[in-house]
């Protein structure tokens, strides 16, 4: 059994994480992890070049973030599905739109309405349940437990333990364990709230622990010498083996003697049941183009051309253009473009209409001219958004508009300075 690292800190989390994306995704790829989670601070900054990154070193990416509640306390989310990174998404612009610049933090009542999708592990140290047993409000932790297991669901919610040898790690994850046993009866099933072991990664490899020292310091305006109280205690924050993790969890573990603990299990599990894909499952569509009656984005964007190429090319349109120009229509089908290209020329005509508002006569000229890889398309030339014809001078189609395109095509405007 191998393990996933589901609580981890890239330099996306500024001035606490000290390694670099592609370090840590190459490092979990050496360890044998098969998936490896990015939890950064009260952002999702780095998780798409992390989930691109890690998919092209054959290793799953999970997308979350350790929140900031409103308290104050620390909450570890991912992304268990689409949905879930819509709420999550949803969460971090309240979280910031709603506090001062630098601050963000989650309310209660917002949380409890985006947990659809999510799931929720209790946090570090400085997570409301786990910080509340350190100090030994038993009752108030158990409160807060049976809140998140209200909001997230009994299969959404786990007791994140953290054994980093520093002390008073071991006291408090035999009590979270206790917890979780004791709310088994709240789960429904009568079955315990799952565990889940994390390293609270901070960095890829042990000896990257002087530059977090460093960072820490930096973040509160000291000298490193004076930050000694301010920094993590040890240079156990990094990417552990499978092997290692499983010793150190050993004890929390409701399994067998022969198994490994439920701890490390539980990482497995969740990681398996996170199939969110932030490369592949976003599948943005573009919002529907108002068309008249009885045409649709595609036969309009048609109807449009074909009008412009006769007034440019004259009645009996060649085979060139012809060939060229349903080439081109259906490829824009083929990706669900007709709505983009609409859009931007209805931008073209509102940049006609302030051109003569500006000038006070009609603009003859285009106000707008198109650059790029955009001007060899006979499309962009047909509805106005580039001035250049394509079919007279050769240009290539393929750079801007192909078959196996996985992004939106770039259309350049430029604009006048006066308009």
């Amino acid at each position: 059994m191998t393990h996933s690292e589901l609580h981890c800190h890239s330099n996306f989390s500024f001035l606490e994480g000290a390694s670099h994306i592609e370090e840590l995704v190459l490092r979990a790829r050496e360890l044998g992890y098969e998936a490896l989670a990015l939890t950064d601070h009260d952002g999702l900054h780095g998780a798409m070049e992390f989930a691109q990154c890690a998919r092209a070193w054959g290793l799953r990416p999970i997308t979350g973030a350790e929140v900031t509640l409103a308290s104050g306390h620390h909450l570890t989310l991912l992304c268990e599905t689409q949905r879930g990174y819509a709420n999550l998404c949803r969460l971090l612009t309240h979280a910031h739109l709603d506090h001062e610049r630098g601050e963000p933090r989650v309310e209660p009542d917002v949380l409890a309405q985006h947990t659809e999708g999510l799931i929720a592990l209790s946090g570090c140290r400085r997570g409301e349940v786990p910080s509340l047993i350190t100090r030994g409000y038993y009752r108030e932790a158990e409160e807060a437990a049976r809140r998140y297991l209200q909001w997230f669901g009994p299969m959404n919610f786990f007791i994140e333990l953290q054994n980093n040898l520093v002390h008073g790690d071991a006291p408090r994850n035999r009590a979270l364990a206790d917890l979780a046993e004791h709310l088994g009866p709240s789960t429904g099933s009568g079955q315990a709230v799952g565990l889940v072991a994390t390293g609270n990664v901070h960095y890829h490899v042990r000896e990257r622990h002087r530059l977090q020292d460093v960072l820490v310091a930096i973040k509160n305006r000291t000298t490193l010498d004076a930050s000694h109280r301010l920094r993590r205690e040890n240079s156990e924050y990094h990417l552990k083996p499978p092997e290692e993790m499983a010793e150190l969890f050993r004890p929390y573990g409701r399994a067998s003697a022969r198994d490994y603990p439920e701890a490390i299990a539980n990482t497995i599990r969740i990681a398996e049941r996170c199939q969110f894909d932030l490369t592949r499952d976003l599948d943005y569509r573009f919002p529907d183009y108002p068309v008249p009656e009885g045409e649709t984005q595609e036969s309009y964007l048609r109807k449009l051309c074909y009008r412009e190429a006769e007034r440019r090319y004259g009645r009996r349109i060649t085979p060139a253009v012809r060939d060229r120009l349903e080439e081109e229509l259906a490829l824009v089908e083929h990706h669900g473009l007709a709505g983009f290209f609409l859009i931007h020329q209805e931008i073209l005509q509102l940049a006609y209409r302030v051109a003569e508002e500006v000038k006070g006569r009609p603009c003859h000229s285009p106000p707008g001219r198109g650059r790029g890889s955009s001007v060899g398309s006979l499309i962009c030339y047909l509805i106005g958004l580039s001035h250049i014809d394509p079919i007279k001078n050769n240009l290539f189609l393929g750079r801007f508009l192909n078959e196996e395109m996985a992004s939106v095509p770039d259309i350049d405007l430029d604009f006048p300075r006066d308009i």
